[in-house]
């Protein structure tokens, strides 16, 4: 079993500031190539802003993209593993949560996000590794 911290290791993180516009966070999300930005203010975690948030909170609701802020669209129910938690233990707590994204934190710090694609790319590899380990047992009688 992989833990989170294997994974994340040496993976940048992609953040926007507490009171950056939705305009800003949007452009940045889209350089980036992310479906997600947590929102810190002063270094804390205080929220994340996703492309769900902008389709249901700011373009369903004929919101201004200049002059929105992050900070009143985000969602605050975050959904958080531990470093040290294995990868089925953060897809579960996604499954439980209905969501495709999950922030890791380490000692109160946040350290990475993962997605629902990252984890499913694990497993899919873990399982490709059984089925040769399998086959070689099998064929090699």
């Amino acid at each position: 079993m992989d833990t989170i911290k294997d994974i994340i290791k040496g993976r940048e993180i992609f953040t926007v500031e507490s009171g950056t516009s939705v305009k800003a966070a949007v452009n940045y999300m889209a350089e980036k190539g992310v479906g997600l930005v947590p929102v810190m203010k002063e270094g804390k975690l205080v929220g994340v802003f996703s492309e769900r948030d902008l389709v249901k909170r700011v373009i369903a609701k004929d919101k201004d993209l200049n002059s929105t802020l992050v900070d009143d669209v985000m969602s605050t129910n975050l959904v958080i593993a531990k470093i040290n938690e294995t990868t089925e233990q953060a897809m579960a707590k996604m499954k439980e949560a209905k969501t495709r994204h999950i922030l890791i934190i380490d000692n109160d710090k946040l350290v990475g996000v993962l997605s629902v694609r990252d984890l499913l790319e694990i497993d899919l590899n873990q399982c490709k590794t059984t089925v040769e380990v399998l086959h070689n047992y099998i064929y090699s009688k």
